[in-house]
């Protein structure tokens, strides 16, 4: 986990450094010609977005969009080769280009690579959705589309190679803002508007969980672009035994490979291994998606499989500090936001690359107590009848 998260921050560093250079030779050789509209006829149509199955979800609106709007054309994907999985779930994409971020070298290669074979696709229109990545804008570049479409802001590097230039707002929600990048009037009102909606999966995985009895999908983790969004593993324990005291029901928890050590401390911590399953690194995506939809709730950090749960329209409970629920929030209709917005929050944004800079000691999180937690979603279940309730017990809640 530790191993990523330092790749990851070396790829921001060489991204923001590196890609200022790179982007200056590109506007020499290849200048951007600024326009105000996109091209009248379109036929092919790439749309860009590296980082983050959530994003990628909350992309899917647009992707409707799109596909509405061009029916004929054909409607490509560029993304990470870990995210293809999940474009099984989105029919609106005709192909997925990827690219492996494991290796910087094979990485460098197989950009070029890529790059060569997007030129021969001779795309229309392409919308790098990356919110400040300057290698998106890069390779959307070289691609030589007939017209980039994407987020800038004001005197940013990567706003020298883009045709249409769409600022980012930070008080819309990110769907909304994905939504604004192809819309004809980026001015209009489109709060609330976009709802990912993804295809249900191809698997029957947890059927036979859910006919025995309820079970709730308990994800403890975030992904290394920001580990400070994670709520503490001792207040995860705490409320996995309150839910196992209080309702008839099971836990999974879930994870990737390289987070199935970090999920064994929760799993082992809340003693009950009949009725909790550690299923992390175990898991497809496509089975993750069959699990949460056979799951009577899902209870998450602000991550991307918390945005599958929502789009699966599965009821959820997400926990937010470092980032803002109004503008990452799940999107759907029964969800439950666990956030104490403090005046220091949101400290990640898009302007600094979504890097957590906390001044706080992390308040936002640690200040959000089990005793806090308990009665609200104690309200979301029951008033959802979400789960059948055990005989009345005493339990005591933590701090």
């Amino acid at each position: 986990m530790f191993k990523e998260t330092h790749r990851i921050k070396i790829a921001k560093w060489i991204d923001e450094y590196a890609g200022r250079w790179l982007i200056r030779l590109v506007c020499w050789l290849q200048p951007a010609q600024p326009q105000q509209h996109e091209p009248a006829i379109i036929d092919r149509i790439l749309f860009v977005k590296f980082w983050g199955i959530g994003s990628i979800i909350l992309a899917e609106p647009t992707l409707r969009y799109l596909r509405k709007k061009h029916p004929q054309a054909r409607l490509d994907f560029l993304t990470l080769a870990h995210n293809q999985e999940l474009f099984a779930l989105i029919p609106q994409v005709n192909c997925v280009h990827c690219l492996d971020f494991r290796h910087l070298w094979r990485f460098v290669l197989s950009a070029i690579s890529l790059i060569l074979q997007l030129r021969r696709q001779r795309y229309d229109l392409i919308i790098d959705a990356e919110f400040f990545a300057n290698f998106s804008a890069l390779v959307s570049r070289l691609a030589y589309p007939r017209c980039l479409v994407g987020f800038s802001r004001p005197g940013a590097s990567k706003s020298r190679l883009l045709d249409i230039i769409v600022p980012f707002l930070d008080e819309q929600h990110a769907a909304d803002n994905f939504l604004r990048l192809v819309m004809k009037n980026r001015t209009a009102d489109i709060s609330g508007w976009a709802q990912p909606q993804i295809a249900t999966p191809k698997s029957t995985f947890g059927e036979k969980d859910s006919a025995l009895r309820p079970f709730v999908v308990m994800n403890v983790n975030a992904s290394p672009l920001a580990l400070e969004r994670r709520w503490p593993q001792e207040r995860f324990v705490q409320l996995a035994q309150w839910l196992l005291q209080t309702y008839e029901v099971d836990l999974a928890l879930i994870g990737s490979p390289v987070e199935r050590e970090y999920t064994d401390v929760v799993a082992a911590a809340i003693g009950n291994p009949y009725a909790v399953r550690n299923l992390a690194g175990t898991l497809t995506l496509i089975e993750l998606a069959a699990l949460i939809e056979n799951a009577a709730l899902f209870i998450s950090n602000d991550s991307g499989p918390l945005h599958l749960a929502a789009a699966l329209q599965k009821p959820v409970a997400g926990f937010f500090g470092p980032e803002t629920p109004e503008r990452f929030g799940p999107r759907c209709d029964d969800r439950l936001i666990l956030y104490l917005d403090l005046p220091c929050s949101p400290c990640m944004s898009v302007d600094n690359a979504k890097t957590v800079n906390c001044t706080n000691h992390l308040r936002c999180m640690g200040d959000l107590k089990v005793a806090l937690v308990i009665p609200s979603l104690q309200r979301f279940i029951e008033q959802r009848e979400l789960l059948p309730k055990r005989v009345a017990k005493h339990f005591l809640i933590g701090a």
